[in-house]
């Protein structure tokens, strides 16, 4: 399979998210992981996008943006993303601890602050703007050129906006990988804040991840 390589713009001039250099992804790629987590993206099949039984893929998850819009008036952003994290994962030793803030460095060079919220610990977001995890990730299967934004996702009768398996399948890869890197930066507040890397590529060989 020949793995697709993109440039992401999504996230490009969003407030609360920075873009560093190679160097910095870099460094942090080679820091050893104190601790790490494969995280499934739940997603139906093409088959399944409009299955009664299948309303789960919409109340919570990265198609979260095809759930009943909050309001009648306006339907939800395309970018809306909430990923959802199983018990199983976030029981482990080592997961981020519920509301404490921590930096994230993508292995494509943003960085922004995320925490874990909810119930169980099973909401990993970013701190300030729920659509920038969205815009992150499918931004980079836009890029890909395996799906086009949505304008407005409630006349999307379709689904075609809908990130499938038969995408990911093709993209390469069907989680992300968190990974503690043992190194803090601080906030700015001047409090130290753990540093985390989240991978969503398929893995190569030679990688420390």
């Amino acid at each position: 399979m020949s793995l697709i390589y993109e440039t992401n713009t999504s996230l490009t001039g969003i407030e609360l998210v920075t873009q560093v250099p190679q160097s910095n992804v870099d460094f942090y790629r080679r820091c050893v992981a104190y601790a790490s987590f494969l995280l499934p993206l739940k997603v139906p099949a093409y088959d399944e996008r409009h299955m009664d039984d299948g309303k789960h893929y919409t109340k919570s998850n990265i198609n979260v943006c095809y759930a009943a819009p909050r309001s009648k008036r306006k339907s939800r952003d395309w970018f809306e993303t909430q990923l959802t994290v199983a018990k199983e994962i976030t029981r482990i030793e080592g997961y981020p601890e519920k509301n404490v803030p921590f930096y994230v460095v993508t292995d494509d060079g943003y960085w922004f602050k995320a925490h874990t919220t909810s119930d169980g610990n099973k909401q990993f977001s970013a701190v300030g703007d729920e659509l920038i995890m969205g815009r992150w990730l499918k931004g980079r299967l836009a890029a890909a050129g395996l799906v086009n934004p949505v304008n407005d996702t409630q006349l999307d009768v379709g689904r075609t906006g809908m990130i499938t398996r038969e995408m990911l399948e093709e993209y390469g890869c069907d989680a992300l990988y968190l990974k503690k890197t043992g190194q803090t930066a601080l906030d700015e507040e001047g409090i130290p804040r753990d540093v985390w890397m989240l991978s969503f590529k398929p893995f190569e060989e030679g990688d420390d991840d």
